[in-house]
């Protein structure tokens, strides 16, 4: 009865969930919300409807596909921005990078180089099957936009764009991709309402 997904954010992903022990209690993650949702994904994948990513979600759809996760980039990778920052939480940002010619690139063909929010402390660390990275964080290239290969739309962001005020400059306009989610998910359930 439902017409599109969106994977939203929230606690960690269970590092279970992609074959790893959690390198810390504190980052043991919902291994039941992982298990809800990759089946969700999933159910929505077979149907061909399209799912939207947000943060865990784009973390969420990488491990449903095979992929791992960073567990924690501030002591994984030492060298790397600083992707969360509880002082300043949403409104902590930096610069990325679109991928010319992918999907996102062709939403914002004049703007190679946004900036974008970041709130999370785990990230995309080996890519799931079957999908693309769409945008890369600046300069420390971790995945902030992935989308899948297959026959329908699956699309994930690693930032949060109910967050970014509209009509600020600064920050990337977040109505092209959300339209494009909607778009998608009404043309799919005219097709379907029409058979």
């Amino acid at each position: 009865a439902l017409d599109a997904l969106v994977l939203m954010g929230g606690s960690d992903v269970a590092p279970g969930s992609y074959g790893e022990a959690p390198l810390r209690p504190e980052w043991s993650g919902d291994r039941i919300r992982d298990d809800y949702e990759i089946a969700l994904l999933r159910a929505f994948m077979a149907k061909r409807k399209p799912v939207l990513g947000v943060c865990r979600g784009a973390q969420l759809i990488n491990v449903a596909m095979g992929g791992s996760l960073w567990q924690d980039i501030a002591t994984q990778l030492p060298y790397a921005l600083s992707h969360r920052n509880w002082a300043i939480y949403e409104k902590n940002a930096h610069a990325t990078s679109l991928v010319a010619g992918s999907g996102l690139g062709r939403l914002y063909p004049n703007r190679p180089l946004v900036k974008t929010n970041s709130v999370h402390h785990q990230a995309v660390k080996t890519l799931g099957r079957n999908l693309v990275v769409e945008a890369w964080s600046e300069p420390d290239r971790l995945v902030e936009a992935l989308r899948w290969t297959g026959p329908s739309y699956v699309f994930a962001v690693q930032w949060h764009p109910e967050f970014h005020p509209p009509g600020d400059p600064s920050l990337i306009d977040d109505t092209p991709l959300l339209d494009e989610f909607l778009t998608t998910a009404a043309r799919r359930s005219a097709a379907e309402y029409a058979l």
